[in-house]
């Protein structure tokens, strides 16, 4: 009778570790902020620009210049398109760098999907490691005005 529950007791710790190690997949993911790969079709580029996993939901996007950094010889004619309801509040591309900040005016932004697509003509191949972007130059506000903490997430394939 002592081997049994012994042998019992030994199941039971050892199912609780197991849900113990399994703990961390109910928790909430945390915000992300992706920059998409570029995609090109013939000399026209573009890259989406969404978010994931915000509970309140995005209620503005800033890059501050030298935010996103690409190459100056292989992209030209950069603007930034809101997307989902967002619009373009200010932009500049130049020089190899860039910003913009996007908003809404809905009190309910959305939580995941594109919030704005940055558009350009393609002058040679570009590969994604090619275009960089500064977590530290990147500011995500919820629709409560408040900053939120993020991920910052670039995908690295390539179509073309």
């Amino acid at each position: 009778m002592r081997a049994i529950r012994w042998g019992g007791t030994t199941v039971l710790g050892a199912l609780a570790f197991v849900l113990l190690g399994c703990a961390h997949l109910w928790a909430p993911k945390a915000p992300s902020l992706i920059f998409g790969p570029p995609t090109v079709q013939g000399e026209r580029g573009e890259m989406v620009v969404s978010v994931a996993d915000l509970p309140k939901g995005v209620g503005a996007l800033g890059v501050t210049l030298g935010g996103i950094t690409y190459p100056e010889a292989k992209m030209a004619d950069i603007k930034v398109e809101g997307a989902s309801g967002y619009v373009v509040l200010a932009q500049e591309f130049a020089s190899g760098q860039g910003g913009f900040i996007i908003s809404t005016i809905s009190s309910q932004g959305i939580s995941s999907g594109p919030i704005a697509v940055i558009t350009f003509r393609v002058l040679d191949d570009i590969t994604p490691g090619e275009i960089a972007f500064d977590e530290t130059k990147i500011a995500l506000i919820d629709v409560d005005n408040a900053p939120v903490d993020f991920d910052l997430s670039q995908p690295i394939y390539y179509a073309r």
